[in-house]
């Protein structure tokens, strides 16, 4: 059977990798002008694309990504057949600085101009950088973060934010521009994709990635670590050993010695082992992070204790179950956990409850947990939870915890080492993991909450003062509420003598003593 000019036009349209290396151009870094073959991380993010369409009828994505893995040259590329093989559809580039928008738009006029003749459509005029297909009724145009009212106005089908992580004002246009994408029953056939490299735990990406990890936005996170660009490898001199230090890394993301290679010159080149890791990537989690002078809990030290995917913590029944609930109002994340010793065996985190649904979701912690002590932050709504514990029966289980309130832990010299009591929890969780060995479940949402809290030294007093919730909130930074709950399992000693249920004795065992307090 011949194959019809038709059929080559329907499937330019249905495979963009078949488009993509007959009907695209793309400029290398050699400055060569050929052919778009995708790369891995490209065919990933195609994948996801068709997932979401697939499923959903249209895309809503977080594509978070180390530097130079073509992500936008994907994008763009991808916008582009959208908008020159449909009619009335409207394509937005919003960028982060005017050099990068002006290299977005080179790259559609560079896509265009080398379309092929019976597929390039007419173009009524190509200025300020926007492209008018007048036979389509279609348009692509990109614009700057930062100009005024940018992407406003105007109906959106295609809408690419690039490196949003460094957007000025980022809530501002965010808002803006989300306005003009059709949504709910006319979201079909829409497409939204913000890209970034990270830029620390602040800012509008990052919060729509923590959302999207805890299920709260309708975006997906798609992550590109650095180790799939095959340009990332550089021939290993015959000396090189990979340090001991850096064997677990290696053999986790199965790398070569070559890889190690290149990683261990670009650090070098950086200048700080946390640079690279918000560079250049191997998790969500190494993304999102802050160097070690400016997080209290290191990331070098989470990533220390968290256990790698697929294996168990093992309970010990000769310690206590010892649990803690930070509360929070509708809309908020409510932070639930237990550890025993140095493993924290869970981490939850629920949405949307009063006081009477937290409550009770307490008891069914306690009760599935089998906890000897729920430590209850009781400033705000959790005060209510903490009385209607009291109230149900539980008051013998459900401890109070003044976060505010005064600490009580004493320098050698005798004087106090936390400014409150919040301080001192967190101080009291880091020696225990820097003590090792520490477990802690591997979730990325919980490792960016124990490393957000920055810290200072009090000049008036002289003691550690952990970043308060509203400067967190200053830099875009959520609160921290896995930590926070981890955190209030040090309020105090549990004795493992404490009754479980109601009128439910446990065989005492020993008495808990944390670091001695």
């Amino acid at each position: 059977m011949s194959v019809t000019a038709d059929d080559i036009r329907d499937r330019l349209s249905t495979d963009f990798e078949f488009y993509a290396e007959h009907c695209l151009k793309i400029s290398t870094k050699k400055g060569e002008l050929k052919p778009f073959l995708m790369n891995k991380a490209q065919k990933y993010i195609l994948s996801r694309i068709e997932m979401q369409i697939a499923a959903q009828g249209y895309v809503r994505m977080l594509l978070l990504k180390s530097r130079q893995i073509g992500g936008s040259t994907f994008t763009g590329g991808y916008y582009y057949r959208n908008t020159t093989l449909r009619e009335n559809v409207n394509t937005f580039i919003l960028s982060h600085a005017t050099d990068t928008t002006d290299a977005l738009f080179e790259m559609t006029r560079r896509f265009h101009d080398n379309c092929p003749d019976e597929l390039r459509p007419r173009t009524d005029a190509i200025s300020f950088k926007r492209i008018k297909f007048s036979d389509l009724d279609s348009s692509y145009a990109i614009g700057t973060a930062g100009a005024k009212n940018v992407g406003r106005g105007r109906t959106i089908h295609n809408f690419h934010g690039s490196e949003v992580a460094f957007w000025p004002d980022a809530e501002e246009h965010f808002n803006g521009v989300m306005q003009a994408i059709p949504s709910g029953n006319l979201a079909e056939g829409t497409c939204v994709i913000l890209e970034s490299t990270a830029n620390g735990q602040t800012g509008k990406f990052y919060e729509l990635c923590m959302d999207a990890i805890s299920g709260d936005n309708e975006y997906e996170l798609v992550f590109v670590p650095w180790f799939w660009q095959d340009e990332y490898t550089s021939p290993a001199p015959d000396d090189y050993e990979v340090p001991t230090e850096d064997l677990e890394y290696m053999d986790d993301h199965n790398l070569t010695r070559d890889q190690m290679w290149w990683r261990h010159m670009k650090r070098r080149s950086l200048g700080a082992d946390w640079r690279f890791k918000q560079e250049y990537p191997a998790t969500v989690m190494e993304a999102f992070q802050t160097s070690g002078d400016e997080s209290y809990i290191s990331p070098e030290l989470i990533a220390q204790c968290r256990i790698p995917k697929g294996d168990a913590i093992i309970e010990d029944d000769s310690m206590p179950r010892i649990g803690a609930c930070d509360p929070a109002g509708t809309g908020d994340r409510i932070g639930f956990c237990w550890r025993q010793g140095k493993r924290v065996f869970d981490v939850t985190y629920k949405n949307n409850m009063d006081t009477q649904v937290i409550a009770q979701e307490c008891v069914n912690y306690i009760n599935a947990n089998k906890l000897h002590a729920l430590f209850v932050d009781v400033i705000g709504i959790g005060a209510g939870v903490y009385d209607r514990l009291k109230h149900m029966g539980w008051g013998h289980i459900a401890k109070p915890v003044n976060v505010s309130g005064s600490a009580v832990d004493l320098s050698a010299d005798g004087t106090h080492r936390y400014l409150n009591k919040r301080a001192e929890v967190w101080g009291r969780m880091r020696e225990d993991m820097e003590a090792g060995p520490y477990e802690i479940p591997n979730l990325d949402e919980l490792a960016a909450d124990l490393m957000a809290p920055q810290y200072h030294y009090n000049n008036s007093r002289g003691v550690l003062q952990l970043e308060s919730k509203k400067d967190m909130r200053k830099r875009g930074v959520s609160s921290p509420d896995g930590g926070d709950a981890i955190a209030m399992t040090y309020s105090e000693p549990v004795n493992i003598s404490m009754l479980h249920g109601i009128g439910e004795s446990v065989k005492i065992v020993t008495e808990y003593d944390v670091l001695n307090f």
